[in-house]
C-alpha cells in the first residue's frame, strides 16, 4: 500500500526529520515541509512517527480514512502551550508528542 505523507513546517523540531515506522521497522525519513510517496510493506497493522524519544500513538492501518497523512507536531503553532507545555509533552507526554492525521 501506497500513502502520501506530509509534513508541514512548523517552528518547532525544524532541524530534525521525524520517521515513520510500520509495524516497528523504520519505512521513511520525513523532512519538514515536504510530501512523499511511502510505500508501506504488505499486511501493515499499524504506523507511527517519531522523534528522538517521543512519538505518536500507533495508528491502525485499516482506520486510516485515505492514503494521505499529515505528520505534525499539534501545539507548534500555539506559542503559549509549546512554552508552558513542552515538558510535559517530552516526559509524561511522549507518547502524544507527534500526530498522525489522515484524509482522502
Amino acid at each position: 500500500m501506497d500513502i502520501e505523507v506530509f509534513r508541514p513546517k512548523q517552528f518547532q523540531d525544524m532541524a530534525r526529520d521525524y520517521k515513520l515506522f510500520a509495524d516497528g521497522k523504520q519505512v521513511a525519513v520525513i523532512k519538514r515541509g515536504k510530501t512523499q510517496t511511502v510505500s508501506l510493506p504488505a499486511n501493515t497493522q499499524v504506523i507511527q512517527a517519531k522523534i528522538d524519544w517521543c512519538s505518536s500513538a500507533e495508528v491502525k492501518v485499516s482506520e486510516l480514512s485515505g492514503t494521505k497523512i499529515t505528520v505534525k507536531n499539534p501545539f507548534a503553532n500555539n506559542i503559549i502551550e509549546a512554552m508552558f507545555f513542552a515538558w510535559y509533552y517530552i516526559s509524561f507526554g511522549k507518547n502524544k508528542y507527534l500526530t498522525i492525521e489522515s484524509s482522502n
